[in-house]
């Protein structure tokens, strides 16, 4: 018998949702994966209404397809879509480093490099979960420093499908380790005042990972 997850009634809608969600960004669904409604239901201890209300939502994301006769599966990404949404995200993580250089502390910039210092440590001993982390705080805080609300948004719209990508690539590990130098280095160029350099690395850094992405789904 499946071990019961406990939610809290209050916003039980939102917590089935996002329990769903993170198995899935997190791989523990892969793609490709039914999604088995009475198993989730004895699981979660819910009835049925929340959640096809989070696979109503998590479809609308991109991360769930419904498949007439066929039944739900977690949805395979598909080329065209990692392309656009990785070309999107070029242009936008280029514009946040021509706008955050001048205003991103020294100091956050050690804390990144710290970071990223760290999380080759625990790559190199079988654990990627803290690169994962020093990724996502890296960017996130870039995009941050921006100070642009329109970019921002649009990179929070993003942010949900880039994370799934992330960790679906991951599987080879010496992914995270390249991703990390190249962290270091764009932070390093950020450091030394030198914008055009770091603008080129990012946009070095997630063609990269376009295209390590696109060859995992051709």
């Amino acid at each position: 018998m499946l071990k019961q997850v406990q939610f809290d009634n209050r916003n039980l809608h939102e917590r089935v949702y996002i329990y769903l969600r993170d198995k899935i960004v997190l791989n523990q669904l892969p793609p490709g994966s039914r999604i088995n409604y009475e198993e989730l239901v004895e699981e979660l201890g819910v009835s049925k209404t929340p959640l096809r209300d989070a696979v109503n939502r998590l479809q609308q994301e991109g991360l769930i397809e419904v498949k007439p006769r066929s039944g739900t599966f977690v949805s395979i990404p598909k080329v065209r879509d990692i392309v656009e949404i990785y070309d999107v995200r070029k242009a936008l993580e280029s514009q946040a480093i021509q706008l955050a250089s001048p205003r991103i502390p020294k100091k956050v910039l050690e804390s990144l490099l710290n970071e990223a210092g760290h999380a080759e440590a625990e790559i190199k001993k079988g654990n990627a979960e803290t690169f994962f982390q020093a990724d996502r705080q890296l960017h996130q805080t870039i995009i941050q420093f921006s100070e642009n609300q329109r970019l921002i948004s649009f990179m929070n719209t993003l942010e949900l499908q880039i994370k799934w990508f992330g960790i679906i690539i991951a599987k080879d590990s010496d992914r995270p380790l390249q991703a990390n130098d190249m962290h270091k280095r764009i932070l390093t160029a950020l450091y030394n005042e030198k914008v055009d350099e770091a603008k080129k690395l990012m946009e070095e850094h997630i063609e990269e990972i376009k295209l390590y992405t696109v060859a995992d789904y051709s």
